[in-house]
């Protein structure tokens, strides 16, 4: 009984800590993406102020203070640790060749060691991979924002758990509880009749989504649920030979890398060559209806020499409250993921997914009590379907921490 208390417990206080640095971290969003900044300069009170526009930066910095924050949360963990050498005493050798070898071999998962896996730890070309996908998944999400409307967005991403429990059936063959399947179902129908049934603040709703967007979007949550899948089976393969703080570190280290690669290209180059390659196809497919799909809403930007690093570090430079702002934006998304991976290690892929989703919907409860806005009947179902949803979720893993403690 104690163990299963101990579990909702856990699984309450990640869910908690997940819900108040992401509620923060998302205040920081909008008030760093809306607000016009201006230089401590009085004479700059009669020029124009500027906005912060470079969200690669801006995620790089998030990525780099999250590893900070693992690595700190990892020595804190480990402080009794007497072993040495930095990968070792971090835990982190299991990322070397030989290293991985010996935690197959003692989970009993052992395979010849061939071509690339002699010199690369097949969890590092995990780590690669997911990071990867999470990178792409995340940039398609910008770009779909382009062709789609928020509201499309926001409905499609309350349906997130259909794809991560879809990639973990279909790419390992993971297999779940009946529940699982009801879980996910009545969480996905309630959040959905949440955001759709609502009162939409300018009319038209979702009308105006482009197919290029549709396409964008589906993509984008399957690689949200193959990274979410691919997550489940690391911890699954290694067991507590990684832990989800581990993964934090590593993931958030080859994030970072990636960042400062593209941070180095000139500013706008990539939106250029893209430009150029749709008009290439453009030209390619007219008088085709798919050329106008390609061509739908195309502006050729002006090409810059100056490496986005360079203007980012002198916009902050210029506006130190900016810069405040931006650490502040990644200290709160490092907390955050700090209890996401802890969620992830201990609870998997769809209890985690089953939080975020519902994010959404518990900050907007909480309005509707502070400023007493209004629900529609329909919306209250939705309510209390996800409920009913996270109430079997709830109930059944307190059974299962009944079953082991017997």
């Amino acid at each position: 009984m104690a163990a299963a208390r101990n579990g909702v417990l856990q699984l309450a206080l990640c869910a908690l800590a997940i819900y108040t640095a992401f509620l923060v971290w998302g205040l920081l969003q909008e008030k760093i993406t809306s607000t016009v900044y201006h230089t401590g300069d009085p004479l700059d009170a009669f020029r124009v102020g500027e906005r912060f526009e470079y969200g690669v930066l801006l995620n790089g910095v998030q990525a780099l203070c999250s590893c900070a924050m693992a690595m700190a949360y990892l020595v804190y963990r480990r402080r009794g640790s007497t072993e040495r050498g930095l990968l070792t005493r971090l835990g982190l050798d299991v990322l070397t060749p030989s290293g991985c070898d010996r935690a197959l071999v003692a989970r009993g998962k052992h395979a010849p060691v061939r071509g690339v896996r002699r010199y690369v730890s097949p969890l590092l070309l995990q780590y690669l991979l997911v990071s990867a996908l999470q990178s792409t998944a995340s940039w398609l999400s910008i770009v779909a924002l382009r062709h789609l409307s928020f509201p499309a967005i926001t409905l499609a991403k309350s349906s997130k758990l259909v794809p991560v429990l879809v990639m973990n059936v279909l790419l390992y063959h993971r297999h779940f509880a009946a529940y699982k399947y009801v879980v996910v179902a009545l969480v996905t129908l309630g959040v959905w009749m949440f955001m759709a049934l609502g009162p939409r603040s300018s009319p038209g709703g979702v009308r105006g989504n482009s197919v290029l967007g549709m396409v964008l979007l589906a993509i984008h949550l399957l690689l949200d649920g193959t990274t979410n899948s691919t997550q489940d089976e690391v911890f699954a393969t290694y067991g507590s030979y990684v832990s989800g703080t581990q993964m934090m570190l590593v993931m958030n280290a080859v994030s970072a890398t990636y960042m400062l690669t593209a941070l180095l290209v000139p500013a706008g180059a990539v939106s250029y060559l893209v430009a150029h390659a749709r008009l290439y196809v453009g030209s390619l497919l007219h008088p085709h209806w798919a050329a106008q799909l390609f061509m739908a809403g195309l502006q050729v930007p002006a090409l810059s020499l100056t490496p986005q690093l360079v203007s980012g570090v002198q916009f902050l430079l210029r506006h130190p409250d900016a810069a405040r702002d931006v650490l502040a934006y990644a200290m709160a998304g490092a907390a955050g993921q700090i209890a996401i991976f802890e969620t992830l290690e201990r609870f998997g892929s769809l209890t985690l997914v089953s939080i975020t989703v519902t994010r959404k919907l518990f900050t907007m409860l909480l309005s509707i009590v502070v400023y007493q806005h209004q629900l529609r009947s329909l919306q209250w179902i939705g309510v209390a379907i996800v409920f009913v949803g996270l109430f079997i979720e709830m109930r059944a893993k307190q059974r299962q921490a009944k079953a082991k403690q017997s």
